[in-house]
């Protein structure tokens, strides 16, 4: 019997990730935004004491809670928008276009201000990414520029966010409705380029 060397912890050391600096903003800035207007206008106290309170100790820490699930929602609304730009390029699709919806649910934690910070936090990693720049070359070179390219991907990623975080809103209202335990709210492992 041969002795392997244990090389995990090198080989995971050596990944290379996607870059993800901008999900840091969404996860500060919408968890915030949620929990500042829940708590204002004190919008599911009655539900809270109705039907939660075995399972959370307190009113604020509900709220926490209701604003972690739409914060992963949108986070995982990111990349669920990364996987479809992917897909469209391994399979040499044009991007696809960002769907914006008609209407969000309140409370829509996603202001213009936000939007535009996200599309240039996004603009600015992917800008520096070689891997996105060998993508664009190999699918998109002579019909997009990379600065088109980046600019689109940045903006289907911010709806991605959007979308997500309204998908999590509605399951959670769904929940409060019949005061059903909150949904399940589990974030993505990161990608490896």
């Amino acid at each position: 019997m041969h002795e392997m060397p244990d090389t995990e912890g090198a080989d995971a050391a050596s990944e290379r990730l996607w870059p993800e600096g901008y999900k840091q903003r969404i996860r500060h800035v919408v968890t915030q935004r949620v929990v500042d207007s829940l708590s204002e206008a004190g919008a599911f106290e009655q539900v809270y004491e109705s039907h939660y309170t075995a399972a959370l100790e307190s009113y604020p820490s509900f709220v926490e809670r209701l604003a972690e699930i739409v914060t992963i929602g949108a986070e995982n609304g990111t990349d669920g928008a990364f996987g479809e730009i992917h897909s469209a390029m391994r399979n040499g699709r044009d991007l696809p276009f960002a769907r914006v919806r008609a209407r969000y649910l309140w409370p829509q934690p996603f202001d213009e201000d936000l939007k535009t910070e996200l599309r240039g936090e996004i603009t600015a990693e992917y800008r520096e990414s070689h891997a996105l720049e060998h993508l664009h070359e190999d699918h998109y070179l002579g019909k997009l520029g990379f600065e088109d390219f980046i600019d689109r991907a940045a903006k289907l990623l911010v709806v991605g966010g959007i979308n997500g975080a309204d998908d999590s809103l509605a399951a959670v209202y769904r929940a409060l409705l019949d005061g059903s335990p909150l949904p399940m709210a589990r974030r993505r492992p990161r990608r490896i380029q």
